[in-house]
């Protein structure tokens, strides 16, 4: 039986993580671990951890250099054969998704990824993914899973501020991972001010080309610039 491991990163997340925490030990599938690093919040979110008492769940707080620091603390502490990251104010979809997720992986080595539900749009993103999708975004990571053999090899480099994950991604093609999509509704994401909406992150803006390129094509990055630029145009985030 397939263990997973979710994770979720947070500072001061106390309006929304008792909800985000309730969504994942309220899951019909039972075989999995629940890890929450904490970033030493100082509004009641560690008082809400301790609230809950389930041999599943664990969690750390302690100061940290970031987002991404954080999330290669989890990776590091992750014991399951596939490892999610859920944002602490994002929710599974409904308590039958890992029971779902779980018959339909085939193979313990492939990175298993279906759709997440945007919260205040109201719609799907994104199924899935070719050689062009990858020139202009990203797998949201609410909605992938990692195997073992993955997660305990590859961690995300620090550097970047808000895309380390579209690395992180990149960096598996480049190196030959298969991605496999399920059509599965995975988590109700919420889109209203997400981090790299609103951060650009210029490390990455200097490898984007040389990245994508090697991952999937120059075709598909040269097409990823005309769709970034008609996003612009619309005033679209996704």
């Amino acid at each position: 039986m397939i263990k997973f491991s979710i994770i979720t990163v947070c500072y001061n997340a106390s309006a929304t993580i008792r909800e985000t925490i309730a969504s994942v030990l309220g899951q019909t599938y039972q075989e999995l671990e629940y890890i929450v690093v904490d970033g030493k919040s100082s509004d009641g979110t560690v008082g809400i951890l301790q609230s809950f008492d389930d041999k599943r769940f664990q969690f750390i707080s302690e100061k940290d250099s970031g987002v991404y620091n954080a999330m290669n603390k989890g990776l590091k502490m992750a014991t399951g054969d596939y490892l999610i990251f859920l944002g602490a104010d994002d929710t599974f979809y409904d308590k039958d998704v890992l029971k779902r997720v779980a018959a339909k992986i085939t193979s313990c080595e492939d990175v298993v990824y279906g759709d997440v539900m945007l919260k205040t749009r109201q719609r799907l993103y994104n199924g899935a993914f070719s050689r062009w999708t990858w020139g202009h975004r990203n797998i949201s990571h609410q909605c992938i899973f990692y195997p073992r053999s993955v997660y305990t090899r590859y961690l995300y480099d620090e550097k970047y501020r808000s895309v380390a994950d579209w690395d992180y991604n990149l960096r598996l093609l480049i190196d030959g991972i298969r991605f496999m999509y399920i059509k599965e509704t995975i988590c109700t994401f919420n889109d209203a001010d997400g981090m790299s909406s609103n951060i650009k992150d210029r490390d990455f803006l200097k490898v984007r080309r040389q990245m994508v390129c090697r991952a999937v094509g120059v075709l598909p990055y040269y097409w990823g610039i005309l769709q970034r630029a008609k996003r612009r145009l619309m005033n679209e985030k996704y």
